[in-house]
């Protein structure tokens, strides 16, 4: 399949150092104030609670065993049906406990070694409901000869598609990552020379209507209740950026506008990546400064959230660390877990506390570290 950019921008190069973390010395898995929830998880990415205090993980899996040429890197790229989603207790979301895979077999895509998988990338939780989102699309998989037929049948299924889950079944709502990739099509000039793409991301559900954020399209997609796909909002980067804003998350603000995080913001050193506001259609910047956003939400009382997955950005610092950064109504920051994440992902606020995967390009057979949850109190 062709390389896609976005969060494989940010994870077929960290696959390509993961070495480095894991050779460097040894690796605290927590201290202070960080409680693990759950390890041993295969690339862990999105997260959401349900009413009840069950936490939900998206697991974008470890690949397989199947070749699918070259990956972003130059590597070999491999394919299998290892994604899905588990979920912790409400029990055990505090001391921590076992995480159970409530729904699986979805299309992962990874290296070899399993680390830096794509596909099964966010979920979402409207009361009882529960949705998800596939990353990548399907609309380029004849780029791929003599694809076996049952996993080429299962990625023009999942892959890109956002999904309602029932039990341990799921179903199709919409081909979100393939609209996105026509839309790209029909908008090349936007794309700095890299359209047609499409890597959905991260998903916020408002009533009926869900809200894709597209690292590869860089728009943030809403797919209404018959599963129609538009365009709410297109990202664009500063004059004189070398890539694009890469949109990586989505979250409801208390005053029902959106909010979005970016990985890039058009530049890949630290400190570049942007919060984007929507409102009525239209996108705004409303704090920048940031590094890497990967996960991002509010609290109960209206602070908002980022994950950001490497402080020193996508340049050659190999450092795994990252943090969450709170940002209050005013505008004041205050960081957690420096030191303390890394490589962190997705991101949820339950009960006074902030949870986030960690490690979250890292598979659950991992001779190092393998993909958390972990849970920061903050307030």
């Amino acid at each position: 399949m062709r390389p896609h950019r976005a969060v494989v921008v940010c994870a077929a190069w960290l696959a390509a150092t993961t070495a480095l973390f894991v050779q460097s010395g040894p690796v605290a898995y927590a201290t202070s104030g960080v409680t693990v929830v759950a390890a041993g998880l295969d690339n862990p990415r999105g997260l959401a609670f349900d009413p009840h205090g069950n936490l939900y993980i998206a697991e974008a899996g470890h690949g397989g065993s199947l070749p699918l040429g070259t990956g972003p890197e130059g590597g070999a790229l491999f394919g299998g049906l290892s994604g899905g989603i588990s979920k912790v207790l409400s029990a055990d979301v505090v001391t921590g406990g076992h995480a159970t895979r409530v729904v699986s077999g979805f299309v992962s895509l990874a290296g070899e070694d399993g680390t830096a998988a794509e596909g099964m990338a966010a979920v979402s939780t409207q009361g009882n409901r529960l949705y998800a989102q596939m990353g990548v699309n399907s609309a380029e998989l004849g780029s791929v000869p003599g694809l076996p037929q049952a996993f080429h049948d299962a990625a023009v299924a999942q892959l890109g598609t956002t999904l309602k889950i029932s039990g341990s079944s799921w179903t199709r709502l919409a081909g979100t990552g393939n609209a996105d990739f026509a839309w790209t099509e029909a908008h090349q000039s936007l794309g700095m020379g890299q359209f047609p793409d499409a890597n959905p991301n991260g998903i916020e559900t408002m009533g009926n209507t869900q809200y894709v954020a597209d690292a590869g399209a860089n728009i943030i997609a809403k797919v209404d209740a018959l599963g129609h796909v538009s365009t709410l909002a297109f990202l664009p980067v500063p004059a004189g950026a070398v890539t694009d804003a890469v949109p990586t998350c989505v979250a409801k603000a208390p005053d029902g506008s959106l909010y979005v995080g970016e990985l890039l913001g058009g530049f890949y050193q630290p400190g570049m990546a942007r919060v984007w506001r929507i409102a009525d259609g239209v996108a705004t910047v409303k704090w920048s400064g940031f590094t890497t956003i990967q996960g991002c939400g509010f609290d109960p009382v209206g602070n908002f959230y980022v994950t950001e997955l490497k402080l020193s950005g996508l340049g050659p610092d190999p450092s795994p660390v990252g943090a969450v950064v709170r940002i209050a109504p005013n505008g004041t920051r205050t960081t957690y877990g420096m030191g303390q994440l890394f490589l962190p992902s997705g991101f949820a606020f339950h009960d006074g506390a902030v949870y986030v995967s960690n490690w979250s390009i890292m598979p659950a057979h991992n001779a190092g570290p393998t993909g958390q949850v972990v849970r920061i109190p903050v307030s």
